[in-house]
């Protein structure tokens, strides 16, 4: 057996165990979820320091984000409750779609309100709504409640600023005004065919009891006096306006151009959220002659619930750093790109047997996401926009009894299991279905389709010179010496020549054993890594440390080998002594490039690596991953831009490192037919 197919096998068991720890054991998700990542971390081979702080990683990764989000759009969510404004927005949006079409306006209302919350909280701050209006009309409840329940469930899997969203926009690195835009263009159709539509249908093949003794207690709430429909709407669209600007601004204006700055700061998930929730203190609480005491109760209140979903799901994300630091998301990628599925498909499909295994939803999206981006990432022309929708849409299909969300439609409507299974599950797989068709449809409009990249130049000599009067040597490496032994030009029958340098000398590739223990020796290094399509970006001469925030900056997404052309270029210093304040890849950037499947990276200087760094890290990051580095190219005869490459190392056995000739190819990509 593979040691692939050993790591999918333990893989499948570690789901499987998760799943009847869960549903069959009754165990708690968030200690399931560590139970089941410590013990497939230890049966991988992982060492078990290295396990535990892999499922450490993974837990503050996600929830270093993702907390702060649920935060502030669940207190943004209640204060819409308390304020009455949830319910203007509602009552207005009915009155202009008129009773006959009703059950569409309560769609539209869902998808507007549930943006900032869960979907068990827009659903217990709507549902009075459906129970005020199913009494006032005398239409059925299901006719009503579906809509309701499809709009919640199509925000809480596509549309961001919603928590579960923005999950997958963080793990496949997605534009959020992009993902908004698309989020709306295919989750309209997808909750009109999933709500109104389907449950004008099966309304009048369900028959509820007369008496509803939950619907009696809500329908007997006190009025209050409303804010007004425009401050109501705007408040929660506040938060996606300032993120769509900043989208926009990042297509329309010049990355130094300080407005672009500016939106972009105030258009973060995290900004945006916060403007919204200070906007929503006044507009609707000291407005609404709420007192600062009663706004922090509410703050303090709706913060509670929302422990156990953030330990939930900051155990889902230890669970998926264990998967990639074991190296199933690399068997994983290995097979998904062998078998050239659809990464959309595949992302869909993922998401869909963990839903329907662990039923969560955002567990679903989590841990699909972490396991798909290193595949769609090696795959050209792959959205990571429409990556997103595709998640979420399979993180929605066949709800059933293992589903939260189940028991709480249905005890809230007072269904029957079977009739629980005929609306609530049958709508949430149509929600899945409907999904993952309009974003595939929308990837023939946007340009998801793969795309065929043409060599339109000649092969351009991208490898510095070695000459030992002009190339640099890293400090404390082995000089450079070349000889002749014998010289034509002194009258010898023959040339012969000798060469003395280190083994990282010039343009030069460094195997997994430069700083990995038991890692691979340069001979053997695979040629696939090698030899394939790269992305020359370009770093201003003014960076020193490609960090994070500065890798971001750049459209690398989706490059399966990024080729650094920095300072060193410009300079000349591939030609030059040594210099010590060369450009490096800093060690979170080069968590960014292995966490996406990149294959390969390259510098134009003779290390990766901070001079004077107190460890290795950037070095430790990528070899431990089995990713070559090139160092030392000279990439003055290129542009930024997507190109062929081809680097190969002189093949010596069992040594760390060794010279390498590179050349590359300018591309263009041209869209192919889908």
């Amino acid at each position: 057996m593979s040691p692939n197919t050993t790591l999918l096998l333990y893989a499948l068991v570690a789901v499987v165990a998760l799943v009847v720890l869960i549903a069959r054991f009754k165990l708690h998700p968030f200690v399931a979820l560590i139970v089941v990542s410590l013990a497939m971390g230890t049966a991988a081979g992982m060492p078990l320091g290295t396990v535990v702080k892999a499922f450490q990683d993974g837990v503050g990764g996600v929830l270093a984000f993702v907390a702060i989000v649920v935060a502030l759009g669940t207190m943004l969510g209640k204060l819409m409750a308390e304020s009455g404004g949830a319910t203007r927005i509602a009552t207005t949006l009915i009155a202009l779609f008129g009773e006959r079409r009703v059950h569409w306006a309560i769609m539209f209302v869902a998808f507007i309100v549930g943006i900032p919350v869960f979907f068990q909280v827009g659903f217990v701050l709507l549902v009075p709504l459906v129970f005020t209006i199913a009494r006032r009309s005398g239409l059925s409840l299901v006719k009503i409640g579906i809509p309701l329940v499809a709009g919640l469930s199509v925000v809480h899997g596509m549309v961001p600023p919603h928590p579960a969203a923005m999950l997958a926009v963080q793990a496949y690195q997605a534009d959020v005004g992009r993902t908004i835009a698309y989020a709306v263009l295919v989750g309209l159709p997808t909750a009109a065919l999933a709500g109104p539509m389907y449950a004008s249908w099966i309304a009048p093949r369900i028959t509820l009891p007369s008496s509803n003794p939950v619907a009696a207690q809500f329908t007997e709430a006190a009025p209050r006096d409303l804010p007004s429909f425009g401050i109501s709407l705007f408040t929660v669209l506040l938060p996606v306006i300032l993120m769509l600007c900043a989208s926009a601004a990042d297509l329309a204006l010049d990355p130094a151009n300080p407005v672009r700055g500016a939106l972009d700061f105030v258009g973060g998930p995290i900004v945006a959220l916060l403007v919204a929730l200070l906007f929503s203190f006044w507009a609707l609480g000291y407005r609404q002659h709420f007192t600062r005491d009663e706004i922090l109760t509410f703050a303090n209140d709706c913060l509670a619930p929302t422990a156990t979903i953030l330990l939930v799901i900051g155990a889902g994300g230890g669970f998926n750093r264990v998967l990639v630091e074991s190296g199933v998301g690399k068997a994983i990628t290995d097979v998904a790109l062998g078998s050239q599925a659809s990464p959309l498909l595949l992302a869909w499909t993922v998401a869909a047997l963990i839903r329907v295994a662990t039923g969560s939803a955002t567990v679903a999206m989590t841990t699909s996401a972490g396991i798909v981006a290193p595949i769609a990432a090696a795959t050209p022309g792959t959205s990571p926009e429409l990556l997103v929708l595709a998640t979420g849409a399979g993180s929605l299909v066949l709800s059933h009894v293992n589903d939260a969300g189940f028991w709480l439609i249905k005890e809230f409507f007072n269904m029957t299991v079977p009739q629980t299974l005929k609306t609530w599950t049958v709508a949430e797989t149509i929600i899945g279905v409907a999904g993952l068709g309009f974003t595939m449809l929308l990837s023939l409009l946007v340009g998801c389709a793969p795309r065929e990249q043409n060599a339109t130049g000649p092969w351009i000599d991208v490898t510095a010179t070695l000459d030992p009067a002009k190339t640099p040597v890293y400090q404390g490496d082995a000089p450079m010496k070349f000889d002749f032994l014998k010289d034509m030009r002194r009258g010898d029958n023959f040339t012969l020549s000798v060469y003395s340098m280190g083994a990282h000398s010039g343009t030069h590739i460094d195997a997994p054993m430069h700083f990995i223990r038991d890692g691979a020796s340069i001979d053997q290094v695979g040629l696939d890594p090698l030899i394939g399509p790269a992305r020359v970006i370009d770093i201003a001469d003014s960076v020193q440390a490609i960090d994070a925030a500065e890798l971001n900056r750049h459209a690398w997404k989706g490059a399966q080998r990024v080729l650094f052309r920095t300072r060193s270029t410009l300079r000349g210093w591939m030609d030059s002594a040594f210099h010590k304040d060369f450009a490096y890849i800093a060690p979170d950037a080069a968590q960014l490039l292995a966490d996406a499947g990149v294959v390969l990276v390259g510098v134009d200087y003779i290390s990766a690596e901070q001079f004077g760094a107190p460890a290795p890290k950037t070095h430790q990051i990528l070899l431990g991953r089995g990713i070559p580095i090139v160092e030392g190219l000279d990439l003055r005869p290129v542009q930024a831009g997507d190109y062929d490459l081809i680097v190969l190392p002189i093949k010596v056995r069992g040594h760390e490192g060794a010279p390498a000739r590179a050349v590359m190819r300018k591309r263009t990509p041209r869209l192919t037919a889908a």
